[in-house]
């Protein structure tokens, strides 16, 4: 009788318990992952199992907590339910409307001074909801106290409950995705025949790359044989919408979820379905494509895995800390670190290969250390590696360091072409390949004060089947909508100088779609009328691409 008594008593903090752990381990990871289905590899069946367990021990420990303090009196008891539900509702207002102002997490340090309006809204939601819910506490009778408390809890659960059921129902969020996973198989395979391989180094910004070339000549003895294409403009500043765009050729304005989009560009890309029909086997190398349909599997090295993750614990561990940085308040968030790319390394490998990573400091490791073989089938390989992203880690020898700039960054990308290169030459599958080292986008972050993040002229460098010549530049006014026909000139063994209509001295419009990051509705078409680097000449046309038409 004592124990039923006693759960009546705490009962408002136990409701409180339910509603704040659910909120904090349950309702915001799940929330997460509804309205971001893009970006995360897995679904709700493999989220639910870790965050359960995570619920359960959290919600024994709330509850415990509420009845060990209700022991040593009432007053103790109200405090901490006082606290307890300040924190929650903060918490809640925190994470739900005042989200808008996160930093992004795309590895990049945050500059943290640059948020002091965010800050400042979060000090004032916590000043007024302490000063509100601390009045009603001392002006109204413990008891209806505590059934406010009980019955805002359960409304709220209710509400959450509500709110991801419709969201699972709009965001597809019962339906398993296939369990598919970008392997290294036959990362080191190559065609006695011919390749053609596309090698792309993120975030590398073609006139930045141009000034280190011409400090070193060493440097740009690195690119003999190729052709430079200074003035080339990307089609998308980020990496999500560029890479499709690269192989497909195919446009992304809104027009419908970009998962559909970016099944059906892959499925009716007439470069790929060229490889296809003239024999070449197909890789594709990037933690840049979606796993949502079994098609990706005309891909030798994206097979079928087994569901689940690595480490449930440090899967719930990554997504707590994903919930605290959003409904921290600002002066604490900055206490915990986002790795991006973390839930990726928790995927479960296929047992054929082991899964393949984008790190610079793998991939040229393995570039040093992994032998060469030989197939007689022609090979198509489209590799991408983090090249001179954020976070910037390394120096010139691809060594970690601490002080790490997008300058040594570009120098490391240098040091991994080279040795990526000179293993194809000495394995003699350097002249009999197609060549293509590339960035998805630019890096021209200095326009980060404004509104707008360009990162519009990414370098090209191009070499044909047995081409030789020192490296020669190009300043012709070429974009990424010219890729797909350059890729059929090269498959027929054209030269890089041979690969585009348009000649230097030419004049065009060239487009662009920009858009916030992880934010692409809705996009704005720019317009390049000049040379590719000269931000100050592109202009908006007026033309906004987004889902909600």
């Amino acid at each position: 009788m004592k124990i039923k008594e006693k759960i009546h008593d705490i009962s408002s903090g136990i409701w409180l318990s339910i509603v704040a752990c659910f909120m904090f381990f349950l309702y915001a990871p799940i929330e997460l992952l509804l309205t971001n289905q893009d970006e995360f590899w897995f679904d709700l069946y493999i989220l639910l199992p870790p965050m359960l367990t995570v619920f359960m021990i959290m919600l024994i420990c709330s509850v415990s907590l509420f009845l060990l303090v209700s022991m040593f009196g009432t007053s103790k008891y109200r405090l901490l339910l006082l606290l307890y539900f300040i924190a929650f509702i903060c918490s809640y207002i925190q994470g739900n409307w005042l989200a808008k102002g996160l930093p992004a997490l795309d590895g990049s340090q945050i500059d943290w001074s640059l948020y002091t309006a965010e800050r400042i809204k979060s000090i004032v939601l916590w000043v007024c909801v302490i000063a509100v819910v601390t009045v009603i506490f001392i002006k109204i009778k413990e008891n209806y106290f505590n059934k406010l408390v009980t019955t805002i809890s359960i409304c709220m659960l209710l509400m959450f409950f509500v709110t991801l059921f419709t969201l699972a129902l709009e965001n597809d969020g019962f339906t398993k995705k296939p369990t598919l996973g970008v392997t290294s198989k036959n990362l080191f395979e190559m065609s006695e025949d011919t390749n053609f391989i596309i090698f792309v180094l993120d975030a590398t910004d073609a006139m930045l790359m141009e000034n280190l070339l011409d400090s070193n000549d060493a440097y740009r003895d690195i690119f003999d044989d190729f052709t430079f294409y200074d003035n080339m403009v990307g089609a998308y500043p980020f990496t999500k919408h560029s890479v499709p765009f690269i192989l497909t050729g195919q446009w992304f304005e809104n027009e419908t979820a970009f998962d559909e989009y970016e099944a059906a560009a892959y499925a009716s890309s007439p470069f790929l379905a060229t490889m296809e029909e003239t024999g070449y086997q197909m890789s594709l190398y990037t933690s840049e494509i979606l796993l949502k349909d079994y098609g990706k599997e005309r891909f030798d090295n994206i097979l079928p895995g087994k569901r689940g993750v690595t480490d449930s614990w440090a899967f719930a561990r990554w997504q707590m800390l994903m919930t605290f940085f959003k409904y921290a308040p600002y002066d604490i968030k900055r206490l915990a670190f986002i790795n991006p790319n973390a839930f990726r390394t928790l995927k479960i490998s296929p047992e054929e290969a082991p899964l393949f990573t984008t790190s610079n400091k793998t991939f040229y490791e393995n570039v040093l250390e992994e032998e060469i073989s030989y197939t007689d089938r022609k090979c198509f390989k489209f590799i991408h590696i983090d090249g001179a992203h954020v976070p910037y880690l390394y120096d010139e020898n691809v060594n970690e360091i601490e002080d790490a700039t997008y300058d040594s960054s570009l120098r490391a990308c240098l040091t991994i072409t080279r040795a990526y290169l000179d293993k194809l030459k000495d394995c003699n599958v350097y002249d009999n390949s197609v060549i293509i080292i590339m960035a998805d986008h630019g890096y021209n972050d200095d326009l980060l004060d404004s509104d707008v993040v360009m990162r519009q002229n990414p370098i090209f460098f191009v070499k044909g089947v047995n081409e030789h010549h020192d490296l020669s530049v190009s300043h012709a006014p070429v974009s990424f909508v010219d890729l797909q026909e350059a890729y059929q000139r090269l498959l027929s063994g054209q030269k890089s100088s041979e690969l585009f209509d348009w000649k230097e001295g030419d004049t065009r419009n060239r487009r662009f779609l920009i858009y916030e990051y992880k934010k692409d509705d809705p996009m704005f078409e720019l317009i390049q009328p000049g040379n590719a680097r000269d931000t100050d000449l592109m202009y908006q046309t007026g033309n906004v691409y987004t889902q909600n038409k």
